[in-house]
Parts: structure tokens; sequence; C-alpha cells
């Protein structure tokens, strides 16, 4: 194979065979593995077969694009057996691509391996199966012989296309939003003109910690104030109804159905007819940025019981925004989420923030400790926050170029699949 990357088309088998999978798989080569990082490197090297027009003299990459987790399940014995023919003579590797999230539950795998592969290793040579999932834990608690490959999907991708930008003027048009993004660097920073705690964006709600954090804002009256976004997206009679009493203080619970009665707030996609169908990688305005002291960045995972408890650590294009934007931030997600990105070589802000809610198991015991920091946040002075600002710029630029350093490197995703079949 080389350099190559020799791929079956599994649209047949896969996308286009019904409705269901539709929900479940997208079109090969169009999700989150074929990344820009990926084509860049792969440029004029990639190559996309039909299964039923095959060389007998290469190997190949059988690619399962996922949507949801569900899609692995089924997807494992919907394969078709020309492709495992060509798995057990070692000439296929499958990859189930679900790189975009988070959710996907190792320890309930490898249970659902035992009762439903075990019994067909002699007939299927799962080791040349692969995973990708951008749940840091999961390669350390696989315990199965299908190969989990830790993919760092928004950080490689929105590093190589933030260094894409440098060399464009620091520019990027954004069509769907009434300003465009401007890579800046520490130079631009006006500490003077800061005078709003918080930036927060909340698009898709539906997420308990989402809902908590909007209950405290509520509670505080910090809408007009604060440049913060409530779009309501995945808001259902369902959820509506429900106050998230396992991640929200009691104090804040008479603040929920005000909540949900409240209409969305805005503050960028006031031009936008479909809120929930744009690109939120590079959407935000600088002037949100310059304007306030901190980022409230509210991850995807926060309280993931259904995952694997307390080793479930996510980070999407949420927590890069901050980092590409010169911003402090304090980080509601999952335990040790911090330390994680510490070992990626980034800086927090421990001390001015207390950060050991990053510690706390026990998910309302964290929210009460992070909804404490703000409360301190928003009691400084203006003098303390900007003297603070002063004293963390080297820190915001080491964030920024750590960040942008990862874009001009080759990544272990690359490296995989250039040594896939040796």
């Amino acid at each position: 194979m080389g350099n190559f990357l020799n791929i079956i088309n599994s649209d047949k088998h896969f996308y286009d065979s019904n409705e269901f999978s539709n929900h479940n798989y997208m079109k090969c080569l169009e999700g989150a593995f074929y990344s820009s990082e990926l084509k860049n490197h792969f440029e004029g090297r990639v190559k996309l077969f039909d299964i039923d027009n095959l060389d007998d003299t290469l190997k190949y990459i059988y690619l399962i694009e996922c949507r949801t987790q569900d899609g692995i399940y089924s997807g494992f014995f919907r394969i078709p057996q020309k492709v495992l023919d060509l798995v057990n003579q070692d000439r296929c590797k499958v990859i189930f691509s679900y790189e975009a999230e988070g959710d996907f539950n190792v320890n309930y795998f490898n249970g659902w391996y035992y009762l439903t592969c075990k019994g067909r290793e002699e007939e299927i040579k799962f080791s040349n199966f692969y995973i990708f999932h951008c749940e840091l834990n999961c390669e350390k608690n696989n315990e199965t012989p299908v190969n989990f490959f830790v993919s760092t999907h928004h950080f490689d991708n929105l590093s190589f296309e933030v260094n894409k930008i440098a060399s464009n003027n620091g520019h990027r048009e954004l069509d769907k939003f009434d300003y465009d993004f401007y890579l800046k660097n520490i130079k631009d920073i006006d500490i003077d003109s800061k005078s709003k705690h918080f930036l927060c964006y909340l698009r898709n709600c539906g997420r308990d910690h989402r809902r908590a954090l909007a209950c405290y804002f509520q509670h505080h009256k910090l809408w007009e104030n604060n440049n913060i976004s409530f779009l309501k997206f995945s808001y259902t009679p369902k959820l509506e109804s429900k106050i998230p009493t396992s991640v929200l203080p009691k104090k804040y619970w008479n603040n929920y159905e005000e909540t949900v009665n409240l209409p969305i707030v805005e503050i960028d996609t006031q031009n936008i007819d479909n809120k929930d169908g744009f690109d939120t990688s590079f959407s935000g305005n600088w002037k949100h940025y310059q304007e306030t002291y901190l980022s409230v960045v509210s991850e995807t995972m926060y309280s993931p019981e259904n995952i694997t408890p307390f080793e479930c650590n996510f980070f999407s294009e949420k927590i890069c925004k901050p980092l590409i934007n010169l911003h402090p931030f304090i980080l509601m997600s999952t335990p040790y989420s911090l330390q994680k990105l510490r070992k990626f070589g980034f800086k927090t802000f421990d001390g001015f923030i207390d950060e050991s809610y990053d510690k706390e198991k026990d998910h309302l015991k964290r929210t009460e400790m992070i909804f404490d920091e703000l409360d301190k946040f928003r009691n400084k002075s203006d003098k303390e926050l900007k003297d603070w600002w002063k004293e963390i710029l080297p820190i915001l630029e080491h964030n920024q170029k750590t960040f942008m350093s990862m874009g001009n490197r080759k990544t272990n995703k690359i490296k995989l699949l250039e040594n896939i079949y040796d």
C-alpha cells in the first residue's frame, strides 16, 4: 500500500441502504476521518474503490463513517463477506470513524464484544478492525482484540486550519455571519476595553449542564451585561418538564422554569435562519473577546455515567476557541479535563481561579464549585481583573502558540495510516 490510502466505498452497505443508515452513517470520506490535515498530507494519494472492482495486488481500508455509536454496534455485522475475506487475509483494515464525539462507552463495548463477537473470532479476524474515537481514555480501557485509536480530531483539524488562516493574512470569511474571523496576536489585546465578565456560547442546550449554566445566568440576570448566547437548540418538551437536579444546585431550581420560558438570547446569530445548522469552529466575533474577561466553556460531556464514570475526557471545538482567541477560561466538563489539557502542553489559570473543581467527581458538587468561582470572579473589581489580565498575557500567548504548533506536525492519525499495513 505504501503511502496511498486505498479506500473501499462503504456507502452501498451503510449510508445508502435505508433511512436508519442515513441517521447513523455519513457518506464515505465526508465525515471526520478525511479531515483537512489528512487531505493535505495524502493529496493525490487517496483512491476510492468500488467493492466490485478491486485490485488483487492491493491492500485496502474499508471505511465506515459513523454519526452515532449505534452505527458502530450495528455496523459490525453489516460488513459484506467480500470485505471480511480480505480482512481475514490481512489485505484490509476495517475502520469505524467516530471522531467528532466522545460518548462511546468502551466498558459496555467490552461486554458486548464478549457476548456478541467472541464466539466468531475463528471466522473474523477482529484484530484488523479499528475504532477511531475522540474519548481520550478509550484505548486504555479497551479489553478486546479490536484496535481503539484515540483521535484528537478537533485539535488536529482546527490547528491545521488556523495555520492556513495565518498564511492567508490571518483572515477567513464567514458567509453566515456579519463578521469574519481574524487571527489575532497578543499585541491586539486592549485590556482597557474590557468591561464585561463573561463570554459564553450556549447553542446546543439540550445537555443538563448547559441548562444548569443557563439557570445560573438567569438567577443573576447576566444576559444583558455579558456576551452570552442561549439558542436553546435541542430543547424538547420532555427536557423542559424536567429540572436537571443531578447537576443543578437547589438554589437555582426556581430559575429553571424561567429559562424554559425565556426567548432565545443571541449575540451573533440574528441573521442566521437555521440556528442549529452552522459551523461553530471559527464563529466568534473578536469584539466579544475584547469586551470580556473570561470564557465560560461548556464542553460536550459533563456527567457521563453512561460512558465510563470519571474517565471520560473529550475536547471539541469549544475549548479550542479561547485557546485560539487568546482568552482565559473556566471549563465546565468532566473530571480531570484541565489535567488532560495540561498534558497537551496548555496552561490554565489556577490561583486567580480555584481549579480544584477539576478533580471533583460528584457532578452536583463540581457544578457548585464552578458556580462559586463564577461568583468570586463577578465580585472582583475592574482593577483586579485588569491587573490579572496583564499577568496572564504570557499564558494566553503560550496557549495560542501551543495550539498552532499542533497544526505544523505530523499527527498520530497520519502516522498510523502511513504504517497501518506494516
